[in-house]
């Protein structure tokens, strides 16, 4: 100790004080980079919100996933899908077998889809014992409005999150953006785009110069709660004053698609597609998109999500952030003149949406975490419901006798979109 005094009183009164503690301070400051760094999640070959895990490969067993309600998304008609997914990691065993391994506290971790929110019955919908080894994971792709998480049991019970959400453990997005060295870049919180101004390919304009009608929507969910009907009414309106209008096909409806190919009707003769999700939710862009985009289609969406993270700029519309009129101008515009019209396939040169990217499906990147650092750490979501619903999305749990006596306060088109 008496040395290390003496040190300092010499280091002190020296002209070169300044510069040993400047150099002592870099030293501290290199030390801490290279501490990130070492621990870094490592990227390959796609967006930063698609990590690969790094792992052991000279130490792995088997990693067995108990999915606790039946999810067609992971064992579809009785059989596995996981196998047969070409990922680089594939020791991991997904099943609904809850004696598979004698007690299912013996799995690895278990998976609830967004059943185990439903409000009656959550008993039946969770274990009655828990492991503090295992992992409990939360999957859904469905919109949080939907289905909400109203009871106060669902905070500091799931471990990870498994969901279209961009902010997940493990996103679980409907498609992939990939760009021209087939790297995925989309969906990312953040996307650095590239757009070539480069003239679009011979054969996607051989398709083009045949559309003849203006807006094509295939829908199912009838009368949904986004407004969406409301604001396509007087999309339709404002259309008619340019001899336009939007075809309605699908379950809402009693006009069928020709020869029931949709998207071969839809390449053939439409210029766009009403890509209009039945809720706001964060991240939430479903695969109705896809119409839109492997079709030749230029989509028109209108969500909840933040589209820059999804969708190369310049190749779609947002009906959320125009007035039905001007977004009936600009598909006037659009039919009238083939440059405009081309210029929001531009995004075709410079990358390609795929539903599914083999190797990289979201299962692949679970089990990958599986097998990582990251399953070592115990942590929870303790505010679940808040992180899940959003800070407002509660009111999404209130009986539905409260939104029929109040439906007039509540239920107001103004904060969907700005329509006079």
């Amino acid at each position: 100790m008496a040395y290390l005094v003496a040190l300092w009183k010499l280091l002190y009164h020296s002209k070169y004080f300044v510069k040993y503690v400047i150099y002592a301070l870099l030293f501290l400051l290199m030390c801490i980079i290279l501490h990130l760094w070492s621990t870094r999640y490592t990227s390959n070959n796609y967006a930063p919100d698609y990590r690969i895990f790094p792992y052991n490969e000279s130490n792995i067993g088997p990693r067995v996933i108990l999915v606790w309600q039946h999810y067609y998304m992971m064992v579809n008609k009785g059989k596995q899908i996981f196998p047969s997914l070409q990922c680089k990691v594939n020791n991991c065993i997904f099943t609904e077998d809850r004696y598979l391994l004698g007690d299912y506290l013996n799995f690895d971790a278990l998976i609830f889809t967004d059943s185990a929110l439903k409000q009656s019955g959550h008993l039946q919908n969770r274990p009655e014992r828990r492991s503090p080894s295992q992992i409990y994971i939360f999957t859904s792709i469905e919109s949080a409005y939907n289905i909400p998480a109203c009871e106060i049991y669902n905070d500091n019970f799931f471990n990870w999150t498994f969901t279209y959400r961009l902010d997940s453990d493990i996103p679980w997005p409907y498609f992939f953006v990939r760009n021209v060295t087939r790297d995925i870049v989309a969906p990312s919180l953040h996307v650095n785009w590239t757009i070539s101004k480069a003239p679009i390919a011979k054969s996607i304009k051989n398709i083009l110069q045949h559309k003849k009608k203006a807006a094509a929507w295939l829908v199912s969910h009838c009368e949904a709660d986004s407004l969406r009907d409301d604001y396509i009414s007087k999309l339709q309106g404002h259309l008619f004053h340019f001899s336009l209008k939007i075809d309605v096909y699908g379950g809402c409806t009693d006009r069928a698609c020709d020869d029931e190919n949709c998207e071969e009707m839809f390449s053939r003769d439409y210029f766009f597609y009403l890509a209009f999700e039945n809720s706001f939710s964060v991240d939430y862009v479903s695969e109705k998109i896809l119409h839109g985009y492997n079709n030749y289609v230029v989509p028109i969406v209108y969500g909840g999500a933040d589209y820059t993270r999804f969708l190369p700029p310049g190749s779609y519309l947002n009906a959320r952030e125009l007035h039905p009129y001007n977004l009936a101008y600009l598909i006037h515009e659009a039919m009238k003149n083939p440059a405009k019209y081309e210029a929001y396939f531009r995004w075709t040169n410079s990358y390609t949406l795929d539903a599914d990217v083999i190797g990289h499906h979201p299962l692949c990147h679970l089990c990958e975490a599986l097998n990582s650092k990251k399953a070592k750490r115990r942590r929870s979501y303790k505010k679940f419901r808040i992180w899940w619903n959003g800070l407002n999305g509660m009111k999404w749990c209130l009986p539905d006798d409260y939104w029929n006596e109040t439906s007039v306060v509540n239920v107001d088109g103004r904060h969907v979109f700005e329509m006079y």
